[in-house]
């Protein structure tokens, strides 16, 4: 099989936000097909929405095992539109980056219904 730069697909990631309480921060723009409900019902989907993870000291030869809670918030922005941030209480780990660009989008549409759009890109992308 051949390849060529036709075939390169770039995704607009955000970039890793460090916050002044040591907090790190990823910020995604989301689109949805239809309307969203009110705030405070997203508040509470959104808490449900964190993820735990352990590094287990044995597989990363750390001290100890150390547990990551990714929080999810998101704000309404209009009708259709929110701002989806996620939240770690320790540099952001590789777990953490998948959860955020693959596996939570997933979830989000699970509780939203369809997204059209993330970050200006097509939800296909």
């Amino acid at each position: 099989m051949n390849y060529d730069a036709s075939q390169i697909k770039l995704k607009n990631i955000p970039d890793l936000e460090q916050l002044e309480d040591g907090k790190c921060c990823r910020t995604y723009v989301y689109c949805f097909t239809n309307p969203l409900p009110e705030q405070n019902v997203i508040d509470q989907i959104a808490n449900s929405l964190e993820k735990r993870f352990t590094l287990s000291k044995e597989v990363y030869e750390i001290p100890e095992d150390v547990e990551i809670c990714a929080s999810i918030f998101i704000e309404r922005l209009q009708d259709n539109e929110a701002r989806v941030r996620v939240l770690t209480n320790q540099p952001e780990e590789d777990c953490v980056y998948i959860f955020g660009a693959h596996a939570l989008p997933r979830k989000i549409e699970e509780r939203f219904g369809m997204v059209q759009s993330i970050q200006g890109q097509q939800r296909e992308a």
